[in-house]
């Protein structure tokens, strides 16, 4: 198995650069939940959490696109 990071990028700029993510889901409005990538509707970069672009919206949350990039 190959080591890699994860690129999460807004608005054309990497924000940050991680070994795992944490993905959340809206449970209710303003109750957000941890759970797996096949549930996850966002993912929490340094205590925010953001829309992750392909899944399902996330009112108030701004948007980012993911990458993962092997070494």
């Amino acid at each position: 198995m190959s080591d890699g990071v994860y690129t999460v990028e807004k608005g054309g700029e990497i924000i940050a650069r991680l070994k795992s993510l944490i993905w959340v889901r809206l449970a209710e409005p303003g109750v957000y939940l941890v759970c797996g990538e096949e549930d996850g509707e966002g993912v929490l970069v340094d205590g925010e959490i953001y829309h992750v672009r392909g899944c399902a919206f996330l009112p108030g949350k701004e948007t980012v696109k993911l990458d993962y990039i092997e070494n």
